[in-house]
């Protein structure tokens, strides 16, 4: 690939992110194309492969969220998302937490773990699963309805009984 074609290549693909590593990695992929097609190759194709390639890293990728103008929390909501209750097959009772869960935890772990969860109130719950699945403080504060000093007693309540299990 000459200079010339690489700096076409470059620009054209600043239309589809702005992040200059996908930049690169459009360009390698469509470099690797023309490899492949060998003589047949064209700019035109390795554009049109470029075009391609970004639309199948923006359905698949979480990270380029800024520029495509979703919200980060979107990540979280995508149609794809695999819950670890789900079954592994239709017609399997085993599921995908049975396989996935780590092998080096313990049964002690299990049981902190449960035991800090049985330990907190419907509210401190309902806040850690909103700080868990990625919400922003001002988003939880909207969605529970609560006050800022109310949140923040909330979370400071959390870190106090997530360190006396910890110890």
């Amino acid at each position: 690939m000459s200079e010339q074609e690489y700096q076409t290549l470059w620009n054209y693909s600043e239309q589809f992110t702005r992040d200059k590593l996908q930049r690169s990695e459009l360009i390698t992929m469509a470099w690797k194309e023309g490899v492949r097609l060998g003589d047949r190759c064209t700019l035109g194709l390795m554009k049109s492969h470029m075009h391609y390639r970004s639309k199948e890293l923006n359905i698949r990728s979480a990270f380029p969220a800024k520029e495509v103008g979703r919200r980060t929390i979107d990540a979280y909501n995508r149609p794809n998302r695999v819950h670890l209750e789900q079954p592994l097959s239709s017609g399997e009772s085993r599921t995908v937490g049975d396989v996935v869960l780590n092998t080096y935890t313990t049964p002690l772990d299990y049981a902190i773990t449960n035991d800090f969860l049985n330990s907190l109130s419907d509210q401190e719950e309902t806040i850690l699963e909103d700080l868990s699945t990625g919400y922003t403080a001002k988003e939880i504060l909207t969605r529970q309805h609560i006050s800022n000093p109310q949140f923040k007693s909330f979370r400071h309540g959390l870190a106090s009984k997530a360190e006396m299990y910890l110890m």
